[in-house]
């Protein structure tokens, strides 16, 4: 950037080449954002994790507001058989909202199966560090099925979401791109591909259009993808279809959106998927029944996956696992459990052919370990980016706290093993 002119300070200079890249057409989440972090970011080493939250989930809890229940104080109508926990242990996943609120917000929603049956959603603002709950759950009578996936109210029915929840900055929406027409039965026979999304800002839901064709199954997952404004999908074991969704469409029978279908990539349970925008890559982290990184080439969406080669000193490769794309470092983050948070790297410029090397980013002087959850953490793993520093964040227990892990800087290859804040 020649142009910028030479008495600016770093910090002018990197925001200006930040506007540059948005001018230019640069995908939003390849250039950091321009918002600086909340000042408690920097209270946090490089590489270490910490409790972050001035509040519990359980705090917000709609069964224990009488203007929500309508049997407090008794059983909620929602409760189902694991109550407000379930929205994170039943398999559930999250996202993260750049735009909602002055810093950001970690968005949480779900439930499935007879584990729960609410449909609010939560933000976790990372300014004030506290949780809200954005909508109540819908109260009325159960009678299964509901053919649109939705509730009387309008509210998505809550599927066990696994890594099908995403985040639409357009629109500051929360997207749930599997459709779920009953709860409280056994195996995936009433997912549907239909997708809802949740303004964040005006806190109502629309619905998708639904795609006939494709089969979202349990332990799928979807990633947003920034160069085209669209989401890509696939729905785990049994899946038929690879599947990109155009959210931004109005359609002539008052949903939104548009599907288009393509050759099944990958079919594995419990995977998890994350875009790589500076490859323009749909890359899987399949660890269930296997080791691979699959990645697929969204330039070519009628192409086969690919497995990447590895190098590095590869971490246990866990199933359900956090997998984020960190624009910061431009490189993958993996996270499952404990206080490990792996980088996941191309060494080079050919993804195809290159070493994506694995290498631990956490500092060897961590105090804090995150509480751990047994049926994985799926989408809950996300990256909050700034334009000074970035975290990483997740959260395992609705009685417990967010955590933040603070994502070491530098971008090459082998950064110095003396890690410094970004």
């Amino acid at each position: 950037m020649q142009f910028l002119p030479t008495f600016m300070t770093r910090g002018a200079k990197r925001a200006a080449i930040g506007l540059c890249l948005f001018a230019l057409g640069a995908p939003a989440s390849f250039a950091q954002s321009l918002i600086p972090a909340p000042d408690w970011v920097n209270n946090i080493p490089a590489g270490t994790w910490q409790a972050i939250s001035l509040n519990d989930l359980a705090d917000v809890d709609p069964a224990k507001d009488p203007d929500a229940n309508p049997n407090y104080p008794g059983t909620a109508p929602w409760a189902a058989g694991s109550g407000q926990k379930a929205v994170i242990t039943a398999w559930n996943g999250g996202a993260y909202a750049s735009k909602q609120g002055n810093k950001g917000a970690y968005v949480i929603y779900g439930g499935g199966h007879s584990d729960y049956y609410g449909s609010e959603v939560y933000a976790f603002d990372m300014e004030t560090r506290r949780w809200t709950r954005l909508s109540n759950p819908y109260a009325g009578s159960f009678n299964w099925p509901y053919s649109t996936a939705e509730y009387p109210d309008g509210s998505a029915i809550p599927p066990h979401t696994y890594d099908f929840v995403d985040y639409h900055p357009g629109t500051n929406s929360f997207v749930l791109l599997k459709g779920q027409t009953q709860l409280g039965i056994s195996g995936n026979t009433a997912a549907v591909g239909i997708s809802h999304a949740f303004d964040l800002g005006g806190r109502k839901w629309r619905r998708g259009s639904h795609n006939t064709d494709i089969v979202l199954n349990a332990g799928g997952y979807s990633v947003y993808d920034s160069k085209r404004d669209v989401f890509w999908v696939e729905g785990g074991s049994g899946s038929t279809q690879f599947g990109k969704y155009d959210p931004n469409a109005r359609n002539s029978d008052g949903t939104y959106g548009i599907w288009t279908n393509y050759p099944t990539k990958y079919t594995e349970t419990d995977s998890v998927a994350a875009y790589d925008p500076l490859h323009d890559l749909f890359v899987v982290a399949g660890f269930r029944n296997g080791t691979n990184v699959w990645a697929v080439n969204l330039s070519d969406p009628m192409s086969s996956r690919l497995a990447l080669h590895e190098g590095g000193s590869a971490p246990t490769k866990e199933s359900a696992s956090g997998w984020e794309w960190s624009p910061a470092r431009q490189a993958f983050l993996y996270y499952r459990q404990g206080t490990g948070v792996y980088e996941f790297k191309l060494s080079g410029t050919d993804w195809k052919n290159g070493t994506w090397n694995w290498r631990n980013l956490t500092s060897g002087s961590n105090s804090v370990t995150p509480e751990t959850v047994s049926n994985g953490v799926y989408s809950r793993f996300r990256v909050a980016s700034y334009s000074d520093a970035e975290v990483a964040l997740i959260v395992n227990n609705v009685a417990g706290s967010v955590y933040a892990f603070r994502v070491p800087k530098g971008i090459s290859p082998n950064p110095p093993t003396n890690l410094t804040a970004n």
